[in-house]
């Protein structure tokens, strides 16, 4: 990852933005957009974001397979299965002019990837997000959604989509705010698509969700 030195900014410590624009404006900077915090017992890890490009793509295909393998394995969804895809398709998204993507970063480590669909009417889709294996159940895909909302703050509905027979998986998006939607897609006998949207507007703040993160004030 590319990593840049910078200042703790405090009121004794502040730098001259003028000076420090005129250093960096040349510079290759690091992508990335939003930082939020992992707690895990007594050590935090900071969940991030960073924009990918062409150049990540055989890092997201290669995090694409190992975590969705094991779906592969106990559903048999071959024809739809994104561990299943060819580098050769995360290539064509990322070129798409409506598609974008981020590497998830956990500490310094990139542990997942999410695309985000852009679609009329302010409407953004996440297809797919995904986390390696042991980074999965630890609380982080909170923590990007809650990243991802504060990045497109625009977004009037945010839809998504998902597996019926993964419980844990619907019960977070549930959890998320998300809402499923009429109608289905069956893939086999053993798997059914499910659709799920959530609705910025809905007259809920964002505090009030289960989910958003309470911290402690600070002087």
């Amino acid at each position: 990852m590319n990593v840049i030195s910078g200042w703790i900014l405090t009121k004794k410590h502040r730098p001259d933005i003028v000076e420090a624009y005129e250093r960096l404006k040349d510079t290759n900077l690091p992508r990335s957009v939003s930082f939020g915090c992992l707690d895990e017992g007594h050590d935090q890890f900071s969940v991030g974001l960073v924009r990918a490009d062409i150049q990540d793509a055989s890092l997201i295909h290669e995090m694409q397979i190992r975590a969705f393998m094991p779906l592969l394995r106990k559903y048999e969804d071959f024809d739809t299965n994104p561990a299943n895809e060819k580098v050769e398709r995360i290539v064509e998204r990322l070129q798409q002019p409506f598609t974008e993507y981020y590497l998830i970063v956990l500490s310094s480590l990139s542990v997942g990837a999410i695309r985000i669909v852009k679609k009329p009417n302010k409407t953004y889709r996440v297809s797919p997000i995904f986390l390696l294996p042991e980074y999965q159940s630890r609380g982080i895909a909170q923590i990007v959604f809650e990243l991802i909302e504060r990045q497109y703050a625009d977004a009037e509905k945010w839809e998504l989509a998902t597996i019926l027979q993964e419980a844990g998986l619907c019960y977070l998006y549930e959890k998320l705010g998300y809402r499923k939607t009429e109608g289905s897609k069956v893939i086999n006998d053993k798997m059914t698509i499910v659709f799920y949207e959530k609705r910025m507007n809905d007259g809920m703040d964002r505090e009030d969700h289960p989910w958003y993160p309470r911290r402690t004030p600070t002087s």
